[in-house]
C-alpha cells in the first residue's frame, strides 16, 4: 500500500471516484498512484465486484501503463476493443468493453490515473464525458496536493509571476477538506452556465482552506493583469472581512477559461461571500458593464445553489449515520447483519446507477437497502438470523422482520417511501412472497432491487448463514428464478452490477 495512504484518504478518494459513476455513467472506477520502480499502485476502487480481477500494480510492460503515458495530457477513452489490440485484450480478459482514463499530474510529473470501465446501458463514452472527466481529475489533483503525497514534485499552487500569473491549474471548483467537493462543483457548474449570459463579462469562483487559494475564472475575453489584480483585491478584502488569513496573492492558484459569452464591457466588479466557513471559504466575483444588475443576480443564485447543495449532502450524511444507529442501537453489535447490510446497499446502489434513476431515487434505494433487515433487531436476532435450517417457528419469526422494519422507519421524514421499500423486499415477482403477496409491477421498484441484491449477497458472501458459492453459480441460480422470484428485467442489471 502506498505510504501515507490511510482509511481517511480512501474515504475522500472514494467520494471523488463515485463521481465517475454519477457523472460519467461508468459502472466501476479505480484510482492508481505512483509507487516505487516507476509503477502505479491501486489505492482505491469503487464499483468492482468482490471477485473481479483488478491489477494491484500497473508496471512498465502492461498495456495500461503505456496507454496512460501515451495519453498523459488529458482524459482519453476507448470504445472499441479493436482500436487498440493490447488494451482491447486487457479489457476482454476483464470482461469489460470500454475504458476511460484520467491522468493525474503534479507539475510535469505523472503521479497517477483514474481507470473508469464500461458505461451504463452499454453506451459509449463521448467528448462530453471527457470534459466532465477533466473536472474529476482536477478534484483528485487537489486531493493529492492536500495530502502531500508527492512533496518533491513542483508545487502546483505557486505562480512564477509575483502578480497573479495564469498557470495550468486544476479548476478551483474542487473543494479542499471541510466542504463536499460536489457542492463546490455544483456551484461552479451553475456559474459556468451563467457566465454566458448578456451583461456578464467574467465570473470568478475562489476557494480557500486558509493555506491555499484557488481561483477559477470564466470570461468572454482574456483578462488583463490589472483586471486580475482588481478581482483578487476584491476577494482578498472579502476573506479579510471574514477574519480569514490567506496566502499572499503571489501564491494564489489562478486558471482561466473562455466562457462562450459575448459581453465585452467590464467596468464594475461585484463580490460576495458564497460560503463563510468553517474550514473552507468560497468567494465569488462578477465583472459587468456599469450599472448592470447581473452581478448581484448571479452571486445570489450561486450562494443559494451552494447552500442548497451543502444542505442536501449534510442531510444525506445525517440519514446514513442515523441508519447505522437504527441498525445497531445502544451497545448491541451485530457484525454479520452490519456487513450484510453494507454489501446489499452497495450492490443496490450500483444497480440503481445502471438504471439511471434520479438522484433522489438512488438515495432512497441506498438507504432502504442498508436498513432492509433493521426489523431483525427486535426479533431473536442472535438465534434466528444465521440459522441454515430454520424450523417452522423460526421461519414465522423471521418473516415478521420486513413489517417490523417498516414500522421502525415509517415515522422518519424522508423523501420517497422508505418504509414501503423495506416492507416489500421479500415479495416475489410471481406473488408468492411476503408479507402481502404483491406481484409483478405492484412491488415497489426499490424493493425489487433490494431483493435481488440481498439474495446475491446471501449466495456469495462469507457473512451469510450459508456456505458461499461463486459469482457464476449465484447468477445461474438467480437466472433460474427470473420471472418467478425476481423481476426478469432486473436480473441482467444485477449481473452487470455484480461485475465480471
Amino acid at each position: 500500500m502506498l505510504q501515507g495512504w490511510d482509511p481517511e484518504c480512501d474515504r475522500r478518494a472514494k467520494e471523488i471516484l463515485y463521481r465517475c459513476l454519477e457523472e460519467l455513467g461508468a459502472t466501476k472506477a479505480a484510482l492508481y498512484l505512483a509507487g516505487g520502480e516507476d509503477s502505479f499502485e491501486l489505492v482505491s476502487a469503487y464499483g468492482f465486484g468482490k471477485r473481479e480481477a483488478i491489477a494491484a500494480v500497473v508496471r512498465p510492460g502492461d498495456p495500461l501503463y503505456y496507454w496512460v503515458r501515451r495519453h498523459r495530457t488529458g482524459p482519453e477513452c476507448l470504445n472499441d476493443v479493436h482500436d487498440d489490440p493490447p488494451i482491447g485484450r486487457m479489457l476482454e480478459a476483464a470482461s469489460t468493453a470500454r475504458l476511460l482514463t484520467i491522468p493525474l499530474t503534479v507539475g510535469d510529473r505523472l503521479v497517477g490515473f483514474v481507470d473508469a470501465r464500461d458505461k451504463a446501458k452499454r453506451l459509449a463514452y463521448t467528448t462530453e464525458d471527457l470534459t466532465l472527466a477533466r473536472s474529476i481529475g482536477a478534484a483528485f489533483t487537489l486531493l493529492i496536493a492536500d495530502l502531500g503525497l508527492y512533496p518533491s514534485a513542483e508545487d502546483p499552487t505557486a505562480a512564477a509571476d509575483p502578480v497573479l500569473a495564469v498557470t495550468q491549474l486544476p479548476p478551483a471548483a474542487a473543494a479542499p477538506p471541510g466542504l463536499h467537493h460536489a457542492a463546490i462543483e455544483d456551484t461552479a457548474a451553475l456559474l459556468r452556465s451563467l457566465a454566458r449570459l448578456p451583461g456578464v463579462a467574467a465570473i470568478a469562483i475562489t476557494v480557500s482552506d486558509g493555506t491555499t487559494v484557488r481561483v477559477e475564472v470564466m470570461r468572454s475575453l482574456p483578462l488583463e493583469q490589472p483586471e486580475r489584480q482588481a478581482i483578487a483585491t476584491h476577494q482578498l478584502r472579502a476573506f479579510e472581512g471574514l477574519g480569514v488569513r490567506v496566502p499572499p496573492l503571489a501564491r494564489w492558484g489562478w486558471s482561466e477559461a473562455d466562457s462562450g459569452g459575448e459581453e465585452r464591457r467590464r467596468e464594475e466588479i461585484r463580490t460576495a461571500v458564497l460560503h463563510g466557513g468553517p474550514q473552507v471559504w468560497v468567494v465569488g466575483s462578477v465583472l459587468t458593464p456599469s450599472g448592470s444588475p447581473a452581478g448581484d443576480i448571479v452571486l445570489a443564485a450561486a450562494a443559494g445553489c451552494l447552500a442548497q447543495s451543502v444542505a442536501l449532502r449534510d442531510y444525506r450524511r445525517a440519514a446514513r449515520n442515523a441508519a447505522r444507529v437504527l441498525l445497531e442501537p445502544g451497545e448491541q453489535s451485530f457484525p454479520h447483519l452490519r456487513q450484510h447490510s453494507q454489501n446489499v446497499s452497495e450492490l443496490a446502489q450500483r444497480m440503481v446507477a445502471l438504471l439511471r434513476l434520479s438522484e433522489a431515487e438512488e438515495e432512497l434505494v441506498t438507504l432502504a437497502a442498508y436498513l432492509h433487515d433493521v426489523g431483525m433487531r427486535e426479533l431473536d436476532y442472535s438465534r434466528v438470523y444465521r440459522l441454515e435450517r430454520p424450523g417452522e417457528m423460526e421461519r414465522r419469526v423471521y418473516q415478521r422482520h420486513p413489517v417490523i422494519g417498516a414500522r421502525i422507519v415509517e415515522s422518519i421524514t424522508f423523501p420517497g417511501d422508505l418504509a414501503g421499500a423495506i416492507r416489500h423486499h421479500h415479495e416475489r415477482w410471481d406473488g408468492t412472497g411476503y408479507p402481502h403477496r404483491l406481484a409483478g409491477g405492484t412491488i415497489p421498484l426499490s424493493s425489487r432491487v433490494i431483493h435481488l441484491a440481498e439474495v446475491y449477497d446471501v449466495l456469495t458472501s462469507t457473512s451469510s448463514y450459508r456456505r458461499p458459492i461463486g459469482r457464476k453459480a449465484a447468477l445461474d441460480t438467480i437466472r433460474a428464478e427470473s420471472g418467478r422470484q425476481f423481476d426478469p428485467d432486473l436480473v441482467g442489471v444485477l449481473e452487470e452490477a455484480a461485475g465480471p
